[in-house]
C-alpha cells in the first residue's frame, strides 16, 4: 500500500510541474509572419554639398507599398507583390537571409527588389520587437561632380508584421 501511495504522490508531483515556456528565437519570430515596409528614409551625405534626409517611403507608389517579405526556412525568403506597378513584374522574388552577431543584425542577399538594386545588404537592428523591426545600412557611391570623392547614403527601413 505504501508503494502505491508513494507512486501516486510522485505521479501527481510530476503531473503538476509546468514546463517553462521557451521564448521564440528571433529567427522563429521573423519566420512566423509576413513583413511589410512601413517606413523608410535615406540620408544623403554628399562629399560636396549639404546633407539631405529623404523620406523615400512617402514617395513610393502604392503598388510598391503593398509588397511584403516572408522569411522562410533554410534562410530562404521571398518578396511578394500584391499590386504590380508593371505587368511584367514577377509575383514572387527569392532572396537569402541570415542573422548575425547573435541576432543583432541581418544579412540579405539577392534582395535587389527590396533594397534599391543593392544585391547584398548587412544591417544591424536599430530596434526590434516581435511585431516590428528597423534596420540601417550605409552605401557609398562616387560623387557625380568629383569621382575621387564618395557620397554616403544611410538607409533606414522599418518593417511591420501583419
Amino acid at each position: 500500500m505504501r508503494y502505491i501511495l508513494l507512486s501516486a504522490i510522485l505521479l501527481l508531483s510530476f503531473a503538476s510541474c509546468e514546463k517553462a515556456e521557451t521564448p521564440a528565437s528571433r529567427e522563429d519570430e521573423l519566420r512566423s509572419g509576413k513583413w511589410k515596409l512601413v517606413a523608410g528614409t535615406a540620408k544623403w551625405d554628399p562629399a560636396i554639398g549639404l546633407d539631405t534626409l529623404i523620406n523615400y517611403y512617402n514617395a513610393l507608389p502604392d503598388c510598391d507599398k503593398d509588397d511584403y517579405l516572408v522569411f522562410g526556412t533554410n534562410f530562404q525568403g521571398s518578396q511578394f507583390s500584391d499590386g504590380k506597378c508593371d505587368p511584367s513584374e514577377p509575383d514572387e522574388v527569392q532572396f537569402m537571409w541570415e542573422l548575425y552577431d547573435n541576432g543583432t543584425g541581418i544579412h540579405f542577399w539577392y534582395a535587389n527588389e527590396t533594397f534599391f538594386e543593392q544585391s547584398a545588404v548587412s544591417a544591424p537592428f536599430v530596434s526590434y520587437t516581435s511585431q516590428r523591426f528597423t534596420i540601417r545600412h550605409t552605401e557609398y557611391r562616387p560623387n557625380p561632380v568629383d569621382s575621387h570623392q564618395r557620397d554616403t547614403i544611410t538607409f533606414t527601413h522599418t518593417f511591420g508584421k501583419f
